[in-house]
Parts: C-alpha cells; sequence; structure tokens
C-alpha cells in the first residue's frame, strides 16, 4: 500500500503507510512527520496500539515521545 497522508486534529500532517498484517490481527503500520520523526506501530483490531520502534528527526532509532494526536490517527484509521 503505497503512503497516504493523514491530518491529524491539531493539523499536523503525518504520513501514513500499512506495513503488514499481524497474525494476531489488526496491523503493523508507520507514522512519520515531514522533516520529523517517525514511529512503527502494531494496532490490534480492537483499536489499542503499542510503538514497536522510532526513529527521531535524523532518522537515528530513538526513543521518541507519543504525540497527542497518536491516539485519533489510530482512531481515524479503525473508522476507514
Amino acid at each position: 500500500m503505497p503512503r497516504e497522508i493523514i491530518e491529524a486534529y491539531d493539523g499536523t500532517e503525518v504520513g501514513f503507510e500499512h506495513i503488514k498484517p499481524l497474525s494476531s490481527g489488526g496491523a503493523r503500520v508507520e507514522f512519520d512527520v515531514e522533516g520529523g520523526p517517525r514511529w512503527r506501530v502494531d494496532v490490534s483490531n480492537a483499536g489499542d496500539y503499542e510503538i514497536v520502534t522510532s526513529w527521531n528527526a535524523n532518522d537515528e532509532l530513538a526513543d521518541v515521545e507519543t504525540p497527542d494526536w497518536m491516539d485519533d490517527l489510530v482512531a481515524q484509521l479503525q473508522h476507514a
């Protein structure tokens, strides 16, 4: 699936890409902000999520704080 752009409630444009389905149901997806960090996230069918990996703005592995809008984007995907 190609990368799409989703707008968060605060106006932030976030890149979204479906990486793969999970054997337990749900999907692994990636969110990224132009010129900023990115997060690889496992999302369950129930809408729960877990950050699997994150990278900082320099594309280095890092523990990047989960943005407030992550819940909103996961909810948008559940209703898509």
